[in-house]
């Protein structure tokens, strides 16, 4: 066993402490906006009687099975990365480090009272009308765990960043996060993260959807705050077609699509995309609370009958029956970005592709103590990361 290997094995150590209908262009789209309407579908849907929510049910796309890769399928990266530029002079290997943590066998940690969900986007078109395939070869550019934790009366929203580069232990590569849902569906997406971050999650929800900004125009459009330099970036682009700016500024469908997708007007690029996203999701959760019923319909039917998700309709009856007796509509939502700043560095070259370099024991620490409030890893004083092998 190398240095390498030895170190990343004594990461993981026991705590012992346990504890109007628009037509939409066929472009690429984030579906943060679809996304949060899911979220609210799972918070506030118990609030109709339960014949109207199992109707609504029936609407969605269950995954019974998982999905299985062939033999001889052919992984889809379209961003190499030229490794040799990236390991250090002494001979630390970049993948060794992300290969070896991914692989480890750290156990991932569970709570009874904390119920794990996995959102995603994918900007891929559905092949068949009205459903969204876990096999589209779409890349996935929102990864947002939503994590409710009953004891505590707490939601905690949790965006993955696309770019961060990893070990994808199915196929034996190496890519950026998003492609792990293209080259496998999204029970892969969901093992790649467990792996990394070492928690458990319970399920997933996936969206592949080309009209989904008609739900903000259903409910009347959505209020965030727009900086001026954003705004004039969105005008110039859409040759100089005005677009809204300042604060609490109230956006329909198309401009909320254009503003959470946007990350060309920042210099770190996808993280205050990630932001942005965020807002409008927060924005779209206050609307749903104090939509109308007719309106909250008219949503659903727009919504789940494009969801895909490996959660059993009798489980989501049950989290619809639970989040009305235990209220999680009042539960406080707090939310944050992984991997944080100090535990990523941004790496690109002459040929290699712009990524995320990740000190995943780090983030899987600091993400376990986030959800949990304590940890099984524990970092010796001494260690390589991934951050001090790139040059």
């Amino acid at each position: 066993m190398s240095d390498n290997e030895k170190k990343v094995s004594a990461e993981m150590t026991e705590n012992t402490d346990k504890k109007e209908k628009k037509p939409m262009s066929k472009k690429k789209k984030t579906l943060v906006i679809i996304l949060c309407i899911l979220l609210a579908f799972f918070l506030f849907a118990g609030g109709f009687a339960i014949w109207y929510v199992n109707d609504k049910l029936n609407r969605i796309d269950y995954d019974t099975e998982q999905t299985t890769i062939a033999p001889n399928q052919e992984f889809v990266d379209d961003e190499m990365i030229d490794f040799a530029e990236m390991d250090d002079a002494t001979g630390n290997s970049f993948r060794e480090i992300l290969k070896n943590w991914a692989t480890n066998g750290g156990e991932k940690m569970s709570d009874k009272n904390i119920l794990n969900v996995l959102l995603i986007g994918s900007d891929a078109s559905s092949t068949e009308a009205g459903r969204a395939s876990i096999t589209d070869k779409g890349n996935t550019d929102v990864m947002m765990l939503v994590s409710i934790n009953k004891a505590e009366k707490k939601i905690k929203l949790v965006s993955f960043m696309r770019d961060s580069y990893t070990y994808m232990d199915q196929f034996d590569s190496y890519a950026k996060l998003n492609a792990a849902c293209a080259n496998g569906g999204a029970p892969y997406l969901v093992e790649t993260i467990e792996n990394d971050y070492k928690i458990e999650i319970d399920g997933y929800a996936l969206v592949d959807f080309d009209s989904f900004t008609d739900v903000i125009d259903v409910l009347g459009g959505v209020q965030v705050d727009v900086p001026a330099y954003v705004a004039n970036y969105l005008s110039s682009e859409a040759k100089g077609v005005y677009f809204p700016r300042g604060e609490n500024v109230l956006l329909n469908g198309e401009q909320a699509l254009r503003f959470a997708r946007v990350r060309k007007t920042d210099k770190d690029g996808d993280v205050s995309r990630v932001a942005r996203q965020r807002q409008v999701v927060n924005a779209l959760i206050d609307k749903c609370v104090n939509a109308s019923l007719s309106d909250i319909n008219e949503v659903f039917d727009v919504v789940l009958a494009n969801v895909r998700t490996n959660i059993p309709k009798k489980d989501i009856l049950s989290y619809a029956t639970k989040a009305v007796t235990e209220g999680w509509a009042k539960y406080e939502i707090s939310e944050f970005t992984m991997p944080t700043e100090d535990a990523r560095r941004g790496y690109s070259s002459a040929s290699t592709a712009w990524i995320w370099v990740v000190d995943y024991p780090l983030v899987a620490q600091k993400l376990q103590l986030e959800l949990y409030g304590e940890t099984n890893i524990k970092l010796p004083e001494e260690r390589t990361t991934a951050l001090d092998v790139i040059k």
